[in-house]
């Protein structure tokens, strides 16, 4: 066996590792869950990175996400780069613990770090993501924000749009220099989706994602999607929102040479979602 096959055969035996935990913790099982949204370099010996990190409650089904600020998709051209190098630009998985207290991350590129809480189980979710490289504060107007959701979200004068999958959305905040924006929110589809085998999935498939938008040049054209990164995807048995909180402690991590002790962290109660759209009513004979 070569090298180069034994690297290969390692890389998919971490693949399905990850995959069985994922849907142990998450509840997935007839969709693949989204195994392919975090890093997996084929040497993760070569980043010296270690981050470990404590939380002061437990939660044995968490999925805890480390985002490097350096390389994301908004900052690196997919133009131009193999797909080794698009590794780096993929959110990390953190390790749980048995009891969910303590995440830890021992191969990561020497950047800052911020954090994403998944509980699939308690249906919350906590975060620290900085959303826009040079955010000015003041032009994050309640006006914007209902500009970009008229944009991204559903629409009633066309089939589709961005991601038409989802027929649900929830947009949990944004920040922005007036021109650019960078946007976390949350999916769900509540209609009825198909498995790769054609059968009807029991679930409700749910997905986190940041999304990074421009104000359109055109007159009456909205914000427009330059590219986007998808933290969390999984067909879970809730087909509620997750509540959120923004949680200061979990940003900015800086990740070095020597490893990196955090926590523990407190995380507070989460935001109450709001409800998911009431389904169509049929139409009349």
């Amino acid at each position: 066996m070569t090298s180069q096959q034994r690297s290969t055969g390692m890389r998919w035996a971490a693949l399905v590792v990850v995959a069985a935990a994922l849907a142990a913790r998450g509840g997935g099982s007839v969709v693949p869950v989204g195994t392919y949204l975090y890093a997996n370099p084929a040497d993760p010996a070569q980043y010296p990175g270690q981050l470990t990190v404590r939380f002061a409650t437990p939660g044995a089904r968490r999925l805890v996400v480390a985002y490097g600020r350096k390389n994301r998709k908004d900052r690196v051209s997919r133009q131009g780069t193999t797909e080794a190098e698009r590794e780096h630009l993929k959110p990390w998985l953190g390790t749980l613990s048995a009891d969910g207290t303590e995440a830890a991350f021992p191969n990561l590129p020497i950047d800052y770090y911020d954090l994403v809480v998944i509980d699939a189980e308690r249906m919350a979710v906590h975060e620290g993501l900085a959303l826009f490289r040079q955010p000015a504060p003041e032009r994050a107007t309640p006006e914007f924000f209902d500009e970009i959701r008229g944009s991204l979200g559903l629409r009633q004068d066309r089939i589709g749009g961005w991601e038409g999958f989802f027929d649900s959305k929830d947009f949990i905040r944004f920040e922005t220099d007036g021109e650019r924006a960078g946007v976390l929110l949350q999916q769900m589809r509540l209609g009825t989706a198909l498995a790769e085998s054609g059968a009807v999935l029991k679930g409700c498939i749910h997905s986190l994602d940041v999304v990074w938008v421009e104000r359109a040049h055109a007159e009456g054209a909205g914000w427009q999607v330059i590219t986007r990164q998808q933290l969390y995807r999984d067909e879970i048995p809730a087909r509620t929102f997750f509540a959120t909180a923004f949680v200061p402690a979990l940003q900015g991590l800086r990740v070095g040479t020597s490893p990196k002790l955090v926590g523990p962290i407190e995380l507070p109660p989460p935001t109450a979602p709001p409800a998911p759209p009431a389904p169509a009513a049929p139409p009349a004979p």
